[in-house]
């Protein structure tokens, strides 16, 4: 019975991981919700890691690197989002120092104001902040 819950959880695993990179928080978070008990679920997770099936800091730096591309958020917001898919925030923050320089956030946050020209300083400052922008980036788009 184990060896059948074990392959059932492998090939749950596999599905998974055929649709998109998944880290390895995120397939326990799913693997666990579909009820296969913890001991179960580390076993597979153990596995798929020796095979190089799950990478954590190859998934975060992928990531990463698309949000920063394709999305619009400071490096509070990409930090959140990272730790979302479990990677460690100690990680997350490296990671953020290495890919987003303070002058490729200024960039994106400039790239907001521009679109958002008609809203008051006050409001464009705020959705900054919501979109995770540190405050000295929002200080100098705005010239605050």
């Amino acid at each position: 019975m184990e060896m059948e819950n074990y392959q059932k959880a492998l090939e749950k695993a596999h599905r998974l991981l055929k649709i998109r990179p998944h880290t390895r928080i995120e397939l326990i978070r799913k693997l666990t919700l579909k009820g296969y008990n913890a001991q179960l679920v580390e076993k597979v997770t153990q596995e798929l890691l020796e095979q190089n099936l799950i990478n954590d800091e190859l998934f975060a730096q992928i990531y990463l690197d698309n949000l920063i591309r394709y999305k619009t958020f400071g490096f509070y917001g990409l930090k959140a989002k990272l730790m979302q898919r479990g990677i460690p925030a100690g990680e997350a923050e490296t990671l953020l120092k290495e890919k987003l320089p303070i002058e490729a956030e200024t960039e994106i946050a400039m790239r907001i104001v521009d679109r958002n020209s008609g809203l008051e300083k006050n409001k464009l400052a705020q959705k900054l902040a919501r979109k995770g922008f540190r405050s000295e980036v929002i200080r100098e788009v705005l010239k605050l």
